[in-house]
């Protein structure tokens, strides 16, 4: 996962990992995990982060989807 470009948009949007995870319903311990890469976000988290931070298609397959 590419989750640095995940990361990227969390700061372009101004968002801390506390306020961000908070928005998609997550403790803030099992977000951080996520974004780090030890746990892999499932498909009802993703859907929200898409629609959270504006990600088209192409960027949701690019973060999220394993190459």
């Amino acid at each position: 996962m590419k989750l640095n470009k995940l990361k990227a948009k969390l700061r372009e949007y101004d968002f801390n990992y506390r306020d961000f995870s908070k928005k998609i319903k997550l403790n803030v311990s099992s977000f951080s995990n996520k974004i780090n890469g030890k746990i892999a976000f499932n498909s009802r988290e993703i859907a929200k982060i898409k629609k959270i931070l504006n990600l088209t298609n192409d960027e949701v397959v690019e973060i999220f989807i394993n190459e």
